[in-house]
């Protein structure tokens, strides 16, 4: 899974086949709240952003466009955050659901495009009108139909799916497409049972409160205080004034490749950590080289799916844990004290960051649109991560606008990458151009210089992952 941004993201030419929803079922209203993460995200629906989320992922041939509306339709049956609404009321925003069966997808476009520049901008415009949480359904589907290889791409608000849910979409969405062209009148279709996220929600709305006096609520409350009563930020100018934003840019970068992944990753175990804790203390170590501070404070992102109906089910399972890196003598003496930090990071994921925000009251203000967080997906263990490197697939993000950096690291067969977001200014450029190359040299000579290799027993690497 290649993870990118719609300003990367390079399709080749092609004619794109778009979809339209058509809304044939009414809604019922429901009790359930949204999550923490969609309430966040909605804000006032008149103002919320546009963020979105995609996955694309290539078919052999041309596209067959009943199979792929008709394996959209079965995604959205399955999966209850895709009927899941939400509506404006004088007590706040509340939620509505449609029943299985309630949303019929026909192709509504057919248009040739020349170019990859010209097909990713039409691309990128309809998503920004089709993946709006103001209006239902907030997703969409898109082919790019090629005589000899042609390409799907399913895009949906980011109030319906985390990044894990992408790889779900896409190794759903390939199983049902070929369902339905060996046997377009009765597709067999094998996918397990799975959860709903409007359940999730219920559950999360009952969470008990944490007591101002818990020990993990005051680790919460220490971490945010000493990042000045507010979210911590990369520790770098990045040319962007107080209270103001910059267009996204986003790079992505080859890290290691899937020979030094392996090397780093026994390197890590050989202090019981994992992949996490070694890349985040290369991050730290890097901030340091470069002329920063020796300690790098930051949020990073978890799953919550830990019910086994919900692993494979779509919506926005995630939640944070603040961590500090602090840099040792050198990078094995960084690793140590990032697995250590990581350890004593993870039980304060179970606290609600609601909680944790009402908590501080008036100590804590949100003075930045971004967060400074660093997020990690290994995808060889995922599901169906065999076919994502056959079928080209990609995980797309929106661009929009930055004023802070923020990483996402991903594994996969292919080895470590790096997908960085900061603000498009010359003095951010200059800045993640130093701190990215003084990584990738990190990383790299640890693998040099390991002494360990890839011949040393799987059963030995243990240690942390996120």
């Amino acid at each position: 899974m290649q993870v990118t941004s719609i300003t990367e993201y390079a399709p080749r030419a092609g004619a794109l086949v778009e979809f339209s929803a058509r809304v044939v079922g009414n809604p019922e209203p429901s009790s359930i709240p949204p999550s923490f993460n969609q309430r966040f995200h909605l804000g006032d629906l008149g103002e919320a952003e546009r963020v979105w989320i995609a996955g694309a992922f290539d078919v052999p041939g041309s596209l067959d466009v009943g199979a792929l509306g008709w394996a959209f339709e079965y995604l959205i049956d399955r999966h209850d955050t895709l009927r899941s609404s939400f509506v404006s009321t004088t007590t706040g925003v509340e939620r509505v659901l449609y029943g299985p069966g309630s949303i019929e997808m026909t192709q509504s476009a057919r248009s040739a495009f020349s170019s990859t520049s010209t097909l990713r901008d039409h691309l990128r415009t309809s998503l920004e009108l089709h993946c709006d949480t103001r209006r239902f359904p907030s997703y969409t589907c898109f082919g790019i139909d090629r005589p000899d290889t042609s390409t799907v791409l399913c895009a949906f608000d980011h109030a319906n799916v985390d990044a894990m849910s992408i790889a779900v979409v896409v190794d759903e969405i390939r199983a049902l497409y070929e369902a339905h062209r060996r046997c377009p009148s009765r597709p067999e279709v094998d996918l397990p049972p799975v959860g709903g996220f409007v359940e999730y929600c219920r559950i999360e709305a009952t969470e008990p409160l944490v007591k101002p006096t818990d020990e993990r609520m005051a680790a919460w409350s220490n971490f945010l205080l000493d990042c000045g009563g507010t979210t911590p930020r990369f520790p770098f100018d990045l040319g962007v004034a107080e209270g103001e934003t910059a267009v996204q840019a986003t790079t992505v970068d080859t890290l290691l490749d899937a020979s030094q992944t392996l090397h780093f990753e026994h390197l890590c175990a050989r202090f019981g950590a994992g992949l996490f804790a070694g890349v985040v203390a290369a991050i730290a170590q890097a901030v340091a080289d470069i002329g920063g501070p020796d300690h790098v404070p930051f949020l990073f992102p978890l799953h919550t799916r830990h019910r086994p109906q919900f692993s494979r089910a779509l919506g926005w399972f995630t939640t944070n844990a603040p961590m500090t890196v602090r840099v040792g003598a050198d990078l094995p003496d960084t690793i140590r004290t990032a697995h250590s930090a990581f350890r004593s990071a993870l039980p304060l994921s179970t606290v609600p960051i609601p909680q944790v925000l009402a908590n501080l009251g008036d100590a804590f203000t949100l003075s930045r649109q971004d967060v400074f967080m660093v997020s990690y997906i290994d995808y060889t263990k995922v599901e169906g991560h065999e076919r994502f490197d056959e079928s080209n697939a990609h995980h797309i993000s929106n661009a929009t606008v930055s004023d802070d950096a923020q990483f996402w690291i991903s594994r996969t067969r292919s080895g470590l990458a790096l997908r960085s977001r900061f603000p498009d200014t010359a003095v951010a450029r200059s800045v993640m151009s130093a701190f990215v190359d003084e990584l990738v040299a990190l990383l790299r000579a640890s693998t040099t210089n390991a002494g360990i290799g890839p011949q040393t027993p799987l059963a030995h690497v243990g240690g942390d992952t996120a």
